[in-house]
């Protein structure tokens, strides 16, 4: 029974993948930067730094753009490949349950909190790297698994220098899941006493180290320097400065950004989560020493490179933490399980089901839309109200008009006549007031309509566009909105 509950959650996790999937909803801004990434450069331009301050592993923009030419360019061909790390995530999480020999009553709940997490869910099927980074984490795991320290072949140590070094341009975060391997297999050869071993171990950590160092110098050295990212991401680099007042107020934060969406939101949910995790590392490092390192260091590494303003801890860029956390707090539900009593066994239960329960909202999801921000029917409604004028197009809204304008396969849709791309520093009232003799009218096209900041944003524009004309149309979709003046 336990058994078929984790596969029925595998099942239901790709389900609800796949609906997100096939619902297509519209690129959002951080998508829609990428995806003109993929459709303006050529492959070697995949292997610098990329336009538009975005940044994604070489070998991923590369999947995705040959994706996009087999499959035409539209919103199915460039998920697909994220699409796929979060379905291999899966699998590969259910076959870490069977490896780590987690307490059969307990294999559902991990696999329940990886398939029916809003946020894991979500980026399974974004323009982003995070999905994939979150299998190659666990692919890391699984393959040191696979090849024990005390049964290792030379053949092994050119496999491990080969994905080593390959699967860093597959995904960055890859660099800290190899911090993990290195020590995993230090560790053991140590207590072998396998200097030969050790020898090779150093050879395949140089492959490793060369591999990224040209990936550090052609790709990531341009974006880590750049100011615009190092301000977008302060307030996620690891606090050193601890005695400071707000350093601690950041750092829960930052553990509440990274722990709730895989451990849970609620706060019994979150207090049991963190509670099985902290359980689970004591026993793991008790039993398992060797998988203790294999599973904590990289998350040390990661917050050092944190610390050091070389990695942001925002939540989506450190997704490849999330599934590595749950394998903790299942190793420590599983020992709770099998040390404990019929009550214990059964309070136990009572928390994991409580623990569990707020992630079945996602399954509402299989009969709603999954939009974001639908600026595809607002271009679309703008279009057929064929109101004459210029239409601007809100900085936010940009890229994504770009990207559907210029380049999805079905661009004659969203085209509008007479589009102006507004920027950063345009001034709206000068631009009004300028054309206001030789137009009848002008719309003004909003998205990434997602936050309190950025409504204001939206309403200030809108109270300049009212000083000097009169709304007469509106169109309010999820996230993007138009609006129709008439002078």
């Amino acid at each position: 029974m336990p058994t078929i509950l984790a596969l029925l959650f595998l099942a239901l996790g790709i389900a609800l993948r796949l609906w997100y999937y096939l619902d297509a909803r519209s690129l959002f801004i951080d998508e829609a930067n990428l995806a003109l990434n993929i459709s303006e450069l050529s492959y070697s331009g995949f292997f610098q730094p990329l336009l538009y301050d975005q940044y994604a592993p070489p070998l991923f923009m590369v999947f995705s753009k040959v994706c996009v030419q087999l499959l035409g360019n539209q919103e199915w061909a460039l998920r697909l490949w994220p699409l796929t790390g979060g379905i291999l995530m899966l699998f590969a999480f259910l076959h870490l349950n069977k490896k780590l020999h987690l307490a059969p009553a307990i294999r559902w709940f991990p696999m329940a909190l990886l398939a029916l997490s809003p946020f894991l869910l979500r980026f399974s099927t974004e323009l982003k790297q995070y999905s994939t980074d979150g299998a190659m984490a666990l692919g890391m795991v699984l393959l040191a698994l696979e090849i024990p320290p005390e049964s290792i072949k030379s053949r092994h140590f050119r496999l491990w220098a080969a994905a080593g070094g390959i699967s860093i341009w597959f995904s960055m975060p890859v660099v800290f899941m190899l911090c993990g391997v290195g020590a995993y297999y230090f560790y053991h050869f140590m207590k072998l006493r396998n200097g030969k071993a050790l020898f090779a171990l150093g050879l395949t950590g140089a492959v490793w180290a060369c591999s990224f160092a040209v990936l550090y110098i052609t790709v990531l050295k341009a974006g880590i320097e750049r100011p615009v990212l190092q301000n977008y991401h302060a307030a996620y680099f690891f606090p050193v400065r601890l005695w400071e007042a707000g350093a601690w107020k950041q750092l829960g934060g930052i553990f509440y950004g990274l722990l709730s969406p895989a451990l849970g939101f609620t706060t019994a949910g979150l207090i049991t989560g963190i509670g099985l995790l902290l359980w689970g590392s004591y026993r793991m490092f008790q039993q398992k020493t060797g998988l203790f390192i294999l599973i904590v260091l990289p998350m040390l590494a990661c917050f050092v490179a944190a610390a050091c303003q070389l990695f942001s801890l925002i939540p989506r860029v450190s997704l490849f933490l999330m599934p590595l956390f749950l394998l903790l707090a299942a190793y420590g539900a599983s020992e709770a399980w099998r040390t404990g009593g019929p009550a214990v066994r059964l309070a136990l239960l009572a928390l994991l089901i409580l623990e569990v329960a707020p992630f079945a909202n996602s399954i509402n999801r299989l009969s709603n839309p999954t939009e974001i921000e639908n600026l595809k029917t607002v271009l679309v409604e703008v279009k057929e109200k064929g109101m004459a004028g210029p239409v601007y197009i809100d900085v936010a809204a940009t890229p994504a008009y770009r990207y559907y304008s210029q380049w999805h396969d079905q661009k004659q849709r969203y085209q509008l006549p007479n589009s102006i791309l507004l920027s950063w520093d345009s001034n709206l009232g000068e631009i009004l007031e300028r054309q206001q003799q030789a137009q009848p009218g002008f719309w003004l096209v909003f998205s990434q309509l997602l936050s309190d900041e950025a409504r204001n944003l939206k309403n200030s524009k809108r109270a300049i566009a009212e000083s000097v004309a009169e709304e007469k149309i509106r169109i309010e979709n999820t996230g993007a909105e138009g609006y129709w003046y008439a002078y």
